[in-house]
């Protein structure tokens, strides 16, 4: 049993209502995507008071660029490298999906112009944003998109997504009896409610085969038939380039294992975690963990190849983390405002913390094996 609802509901909850009563339950992957893009009210589509979206200190939840500016600057030495790999062409995107306020793409650009002019000529950041509210700055080097099928591209491209397959709209299964069943939501009149039944496409059991996932009795386990789609959509787009995924999320045989049986769905509201997808509708996140090894055997399908996989910590550390941190010799404000930076760009590489629990998996397409600064500490791709 869920809480009851209570006070008015918005526009995302009412169309959930809407479609349940039309058709009798709706499946979980279709919940999430009206809750958070549902074009009026959603959580990702709104215009919020500040304009600030729901990331940072006043948000829901922090992201790398909130913890500390270097992880921009860090990325933008990866983005560099993979430039040089494609034969450093004079003309080269780099396409941020799901960009947000575009505070990642404008920090590594600020990089790219300080310390590479020559990258800096040649490349143009191209941010791929639903949210209009979001879609502030645009420049000869910077233009907004509301979907990626917008962007027309030719010649050697970067496309970079960070946190935003999380937020793919996922479907819920369970195994009852070594039986696969989907979790479906229905509405009791004033409760939403979980109701099992057999799975809404065939798809969810081809995607835990092809896992090689085998029954754990009572298991529940979000499958995101989207990320696979995504990643395969974005591979047919270039003949020459990389695809960059930051991401929290785990290989297939860690994600589906016994020692999570509940699944990995999170809800972030105003700092604060909840499992319950079911609440505030259309105000909070609702987030899976990605399935690193599906993601990686869908790309492979559809021509990219595996450049390396590994976690935060370890690409950070590949790129010179340690280097950015800053020496203090004496006592004051100069003093206080370089242990903040050491200890922001610390958390960037938490064991334990965002160090682990985010990952870094990168593909290439139409190059010969290059080798990235980012895998150098340790490369993990045996593990998916």
């Amino acid at each position: 049993m869920t809480p009851k609802l209570h006070g008015k509901r918005g526009a995302p909850e009412e169309e959930i209502i809407r479609r349940i009563k039309e058709r009798g339950r709706v499946t979980l992957a279709e919940f999430m995507e009206i809750a958070l893009y549902w074009v009026d009210g959603g959580y990702y589509t709104s215009k919020t008071g500040d304009g600030a979206g729901p990331w940072g200190g006043g948000g829901d939840y922090i992201t790398n660029t909130d913890i500390s500016p270097f992880f921009a600057k860090l990325l933008s030495k990866q983005i560099h490298e993979i430039w040089q790999a494609c034969g450093e062409p004079s003309s080269f995107d780099v396409i941020e999906a799901g960009a947000g306020r575009g505070l990642l793409s404008k920090g590594m650009l600020d990089a790219f112009k300080e310390s590479w002019p020559e990258f800096y000529n040649a490349v143009t950041i191209r941010l791929i944003e639903k949210n209009q509210f979001l879609r502030l700055e645009t420049s000869e080097k910077v233009s907004w998109y509301a979907s990626i099928d917008e962007v027309k591209t030719s010649g050697a491209v970067c496309v970079l997504s960070n946190e935003l397959i999380d937020s793919f709209p996922a479907h819920r299964v369970v195994w009852r009896n070594g039986v696969l069943k989907e979790v479906f939501t229905a509405f009791d009149g004033n409760d939403f409610i979980n109701v099992e039944d057999s799975p809404s496409t065939d798809g969810l059991s081809r995607y835990l085969d092809n896992a090689g996932i085998g029954p754990f009795e009572g298991m529940v386990m979000e499958i995101n038939l989207n990320a696979v789609k995504w990643i395969s959509d974005v591979a047919r787009r270039f003949e020459k380039g990389f695809v960059v995924t930051v991401d929290y999320g785990l290989p297939a045989r860690e994600l589906y294992s016994p020692e999570r049986m509940d699944g990995s769905l999170m809800c972030h509201y105003r700092h604060t975690l909840n499992s319950n997808p079911y609440l505030n509708i259309g105000a909070q996140d609702i987030t899976t963990h990605v399935d690193f090894t599906s993601l990686a055997n869908a790309g492979k399908k559809a021509g990219l190849e595996l450049t390396g996989f590994t976690t935060q910590k370890n690409f950070l550390l590949g790129l010179g983390v340690l280097n950015e941190l800053q020496e203090v010799t004496s006592f004051g404000f100069d003093a206080y405002d370089k242990i903040k930076s050491n200890q922001r760009l610390a958390e960037l590489i938490t064991p334990g913390g965002a160090g682990d629990t985010f990952k870094v998996m990168i593909q290439h397409k139409g190059l010969d094996n290059p080798a990235l600064k980012g895998f150098s500490f340790k490369e993990m791709s045996r593990y998916l």
